[in-house]
């Protein structure tokens, strides 16, 4: 303890010091400097982070912006590429979900669980991640605000938010269009035009396409250590259109369609290059398995999600502020079918189809007109019901119920010969509304005061039910059952077990209520020391509801429990200060979390004979501590060079008392290890992979684990960028040079488990929490047992361009590369019963792009 109040009184005195000798340091040069930055307004900068317009330097919060111009300039296409050029932010994948991390706040839960950075396209809030992934065609800007969001923002936004602005029809007809290929076969295509259809109405259009091949090997079927060709394709598709009317000049109305398709199986990759097990020994078809980082296999890998958005905004200016008001709703459906295997071996698949409908409606109004005072009135309701619109089904193949063994390089068992074993249904309907105010006022004209206040209350109702087939003969007669209050028609009949081969099923049901709630406050207060130089301290508080696992764990519907809702109390100190020339931006910041959400990927058997198949836990982590530094500096060095860079120090630990079954090795002979049944029995042995880190060889075991302590998911130490963009002009045109680098230390991608662990759990050793030492006790692995095993070392990400815009800046031609040191990073990276698992980023890839823009 007095380690820790040791840590924030040094960390505290910092930020002291930082705050008074920085504006001694910029003052002077900032005064010389002011009249020549209200002349040229080069470096303004509108955002919208609190929910009206206002200038960046004034926002008393850390706000990162990308602009249109920017994201050109610095080669940005997706949302994931914003990492590139944002300090303290990262996304990540698991499984199939994109998962930001903003100051080491971020998700693990894989599934149909929604993210705890909350994602807004045009003031509607996204459920699908997905479009974290998406091209960007007509975007206005991008601001990623860091830290708690709750007043403003609400639920889900405990790590930050990220608002996507996309351009409204104008006046005037503008418009982009350009094309691109690269390596990997990829080619996309991104267009936008608006255009007025009157003189008080417009229309705007947007779509991109994107195909590419995989950057992934594909592993031969034939040959072992021979490869076919690139793997795991990506496929695109969106449209975006909007519709403005002007009906006065206080008065508007945006009618809005969205359309998104994206086909992306790199989130289902399990290809077990590490702690391989080989559960089929003798089964032809293992040398063939995946080997390395960017290798893949297997029969089968589909991530497909499409959707449709409709919405309505409305925006009246009333004389004493602005009230707006957005309404959507959303209809989305994701397929995700893939062989858990990862490799030829006909062993098992699963299929499930998700179904997301939506319904949203947020209203705020902004009232500026009573002096010194900015008020901010507002309030939401949504509602996300969710179902498997097909079951979520797990099939087993001839290698894992019996059949005689065939080899797949001669003989390739079709989907259609796998034998149904169990059927798992989900519905869950999330209703949360909200009620908040927030307020501004200006003491002096230096001085400004902040508070607000939102209370969100959310309820969820959750129900499913499994059936476990006998593969045997095929399915009984169908009969009706009453399944959480309702009956259900055309279920199999039949008893609970299996005997003497007479075909049967289990029937699990449950339904399951929860209600959360929470009040989320936050303060500020802001002084200018100079025009276009701020000091501030701002103190908020971010929530996120519980969540309920979205199948009930080991078919047992007594251990089907929620999660507890997170939250976290947050304090920054920054300073920020602008001219013509130069934008500078430090902040210090302490978070103090509880109840973090966290989940990890267990193997459960099912089926008769049984089948692994691929169970996600939800849990809690009691506390946590995050604090750090984050400082952002653009300097234009005359008209035609800018430079760029920042850097995030962090310092992101689990507190006392988080355990977890997580995967661990076990070699300790002195002690039962899972799956074992006398002493000396169930140990970790030798797997199927070959490397030179033993570790790495021996399979996994699902041990109890301490990681009081230990890094966070997604929080490296120390990330950093720098980067520049270099005009030769030639008339309105010219020839860009342009150039970034990011580097980030090691840090753990998913899971935060460790090497070591406990066969016993700690409910059965009088609460005390698990020893890690334990499972390698007595072996040459011991120092290991608290060492996080999921870990990617530290790298560098370099990208560069060059673009040539002819003379009337209307046409250009680019070419790219990215990740030009052709670095090998994990984007996931987790661990289970069949083995190791880590998807990795796009290698070395360059192309050339051309585009016209009027």
């Amino acid at each position: 303890m007095s380690t820790n109040r040791n840590q924030k009184s040094r960390f505290t005195l910092l930020l002291c010091t930082a705050a008074m000798v920085l504006p001694l340091w910029a003052g002077p040069a900032l005064a010389q400097n002011a009249p020549e930055a209200e002349e040229e307004n080069s470096t303004e900068i509108i955002v919208t982070a609190q929910r009206r317009n206002e200038r960046l330097e004034d926002v008393p919060m850390s706000v990162a912006v990308v602009t249109q111009e920017s994201l050109a300039n610095s080669g940005i296409n997706t949302v994931r590429d914003l990492q590139n050029v944002t300090t303290g932010f990262l996304v990540n994948n698991s499984g199939n979900t994109p998962q930001p991390a903003i100051r080491g706040i971020t998700t693990t839960n894989a599934g149909a669980y929604e993210n705890n950075v909350a994602l807004f396209v045009d003031g509607l809030y996204q459920a699908a991640p997905q479009v974290l992934n998406m091209d960007l065609p007509n975007v206005q800007d991008i601001q990623i605000l860091k830290g708690p969001q709750g007043t403003l923002y609400g639920r889900n936004a405990t790590g930050g938010a990220i608002l996507i602005n996309t351009i409204d029809p104008g006046n005037e007809t503008k418009g982009m269009a350009e094309a691109s290929y690269a390596r990997f076969n990829d080619y996309r295509t991104k267009a936008f035009i608006s255009m007025p259809l009157g003189d008080s109405i417009g229309f705007s259009i947007a779509g991109t396409l994107r195909h590419t091949d995989g950057y992934y090997k594909q592993v031969s079927r034939t040959t072992p250590g021979a490869f076919v060709g690139n793997f795991l394709g990506l496929r695109q598709e969106s449209v975006r259109t909007k519709l403005k009317l002007r009906a006065s000049e206080t008065f508007s109305a945006t009618l809005a369609y969205n359309y998104l398709h994206t086909s992306d199986p790199r989130g289902v990759v399990f290809a077990y290059i590490e702690n391989v097990a080989a559960p089929f020994t003798g089964t032809t078809g293992n040398a063939t398995r995946p080997r390395n980082l960017g290798e893949a296999g297997g029969d089968v890998s589909i991530v497909d999600l499409n959707m449709h958005e409709g919405s309505l905004k409305l925006e009246l200016d009333t004389g004493i502020g602005k009230l707006r008001s957005v309404t959507g709703y959303s209809v989305a459906k994701l397929n995700s079918t893939f062989d858990f295997g990862g490799s030829y071996v006909p062993d098992s698949y699963s299929r499930t189809i998700t179904r997301d409908r939506t319904w949203q409606e947020n209203i705020d109004f902004a009232i500026d007109a009573i002096d010194n005072l900015d008020l901010v009135l507002g309030g939401n309701f949504y509602q996300i019901k969710t179902d498997f619109g097909i079951p979520s089904t797990a099939f087993g193949g001839p290698a894992a119920l019996g059949g005689p063994p065939s080899d797949p390089a001669n003989f390739t068992v079709p989907l259609t010969d796998y034998k149904k074993l169990s059927e798992t249904y989900f519905f869950r309907t999330k209703s949360a509304w909200a009620l908040f105010a927030d307020a501004t006022f200006k003491a002096t004209d230096q001085l400004s005061i902040n508070l607000g206040g939102r209370y969100s209350k959310e309820r969820q109702d959750v129900s499913g039910y499994k059936l476990n087939f006998s593969p045997v003969t095929g399915l009984p007669t169908t009969c009706a059952y009453s399944i959480a209050g309702e009956t259900v028609a055309g279920l199999p009949c039949g008893g609970s077990v299996l005997v003497n081969g007479v075909p049967t099923f289990e029937l699990r049901s449950s339904a399951k209520q929860s209600s959360y709630s929470k009040f989320t406050p936050r303060a500020s207060i802001r002084y200018e020391i100079t025009p276009g130089t701020n000091i501030y301290a701002t103190y908020s508080k971010g929530f996120r509801a519980g969540e309920w696992n979205g199948v009930i764990p080991g078919d047992n519907p007594a251990r089907w429990f929620d999660a507890k809702q997170e939250s976290v109390n947050a304090f920054e100190l920054g300073f920020k200060t602008v001219n013509s020339r130069l934008r500078f931006e430090l902040a210090g910041f302490y978070y103090d979390y509880t109840d973090l959400q966290v989940s990890n990927t267990q193997v459960i058997q099912s089926g008769t004979p049984p089948v692994a198949t691929p169970l996600v836990l939800l849990a809690n982590a009691p506390k946590a501590k995050i604090y750090g530094l984050e400082g952002n500096i653009d300097f234009k060095v005359n008209d035609n060079l800018n430079l760029r860079a920042g850097a995030t120090w962090l310092h992101a630990r689990y507190g006392d008392g988080f355990v977890i079954n997580a995967q661990g090795v076990c070699l300790n002979t002195a002690i039962v290890c899972p799956g074992g049944t006398v002493l000396g029995t169930g140990q970790s042995t030798v797997g199927f992979n070959v490397n030179t880190d033993p570790l790495l060889t021996y399979t996994n075991k699902g041990l109890d684990q301490n990681l009081s302590g230990l890094q966070m998911s997604r929080a490296p130490d120390f990330t950093g960028f720098i980067g520049f963009d270099y005009l030769v002009p030639m008339d309105s045109g010219g020839l860009r040079f342009a150039a970034n680098l990011k580097y980030t230390t090691s840090y753990v991608v998913t899971n935060p488990n460790v090497w070591g662990g406990d066969e016993r759990s700690a409910l059965a050793r009088a609460g005390a929490l698990p020893d890690n030492t334990r499972a390698l006790a007595g072996t040459p692995f011991a120092a290991f047992a608290n060492v996080q095993r999921s870990r990617q070392e530290a790298f560098a990400l370099l990208n560069a361009s060059v673009t040539w815009t002819d003379p009337s800046d209307s046409y250009y031609v680019r070419i790219w590369g990215n990740n030009l040191t052709d670095v090998k990073y994990r984007v996931h990276y987790t661990n289970n019963g069949n083995g190791t698992y880590a998807p990795i980023g796009e290698p070395l890839s360059f192309g050339g792009t051309v585009g016209v823009k009027f």
